[in-house]
């Protein structure tokens, strides 16, 4: 069965580290394509008030243009409300009945997996792609057990970027030359974001 990636988050701004995970994805498990998803407004991020949408759809639509096997979805930013994996889900796997669908996130996200609305329902329906290059035993133990039987790692470069420190570089008017693509890079010094 052909296989397709969801690849969710808030993208602020799409970086380095976004793309490499998502190509290491998807050459792992050979999917015909990554469906980037960036979110309208992120549940866990609720003391944060993300960039104007707009320019997050923008920047990813930058980013992953050259790339034949990556797309975009406006899915999540049409709903403008708050982005729950679990109503993402539902949508795609009701789009691609005929594909085997996989959910990429990092580490750090997995760890949170049991505070996410429904995250039962999810890990019914989904597999989930957890890039890591060493994982830290101590930090599984606290995931529940049927967790594990969804979950798929593999190996990927860690890149330590994160987009916060990002935006706090452009707000100090420090280079993000190599941070992100360089029609990201223009696109934000074009728009004064982060500033």
């Amino acid at each position: 069965m052909k296989k397709i990636i969801l690849f969710g988050g808030t993208f602020d701004p799409i970086h380095i580290g976004h793309l490499i995970l998502a190509e290491y994805a998807r050459e792992f498990i050979n999917a015909e394509k990554v469906i980037f998803i960036p979110s309208y407004q992120p549940p866990h991020k609720m003391n944060y008030t993300p960039t104007n949408w707009k320019h997050r759809y923008n920047m990813v639509k930058l980013a992953i243009k050259s790339c034949k096997h990556f797309d975009l979805s406006d899915f999540e930013i049409k709903r403008k409300s708050v982005s729950y994996t679990y109503i993402t889900v539902d949508w795609f796997k009701k789009q691609y009945k005929n594909y085997d669908l996989y959910f990429l996130i990092g580490l750090d996200s997995l760890i949170t997996l049991p505070t996410w609305e429904k995250w039962q329902e999810i890990v019914k329906k989904i597999k989930f792609l957890v890039g890591k290059r060493v994982v830290q035993q101590n930090l599984l133990n606290t995931l529940p057990r049927k967790v594990f039987k969804k979950i798929i790692f593999f190996d990927s470069p860690i890149i330590e970027i994160s987009s916060s420190e990002i935006r706090e570089r452009v707000k100090n008017s420090l280079s993000i030359k190599y941070f992100v693509p360089e029609q990201v890079e223009k696109y934000i010094l074009q728009h004064r974001l982060y500033k």
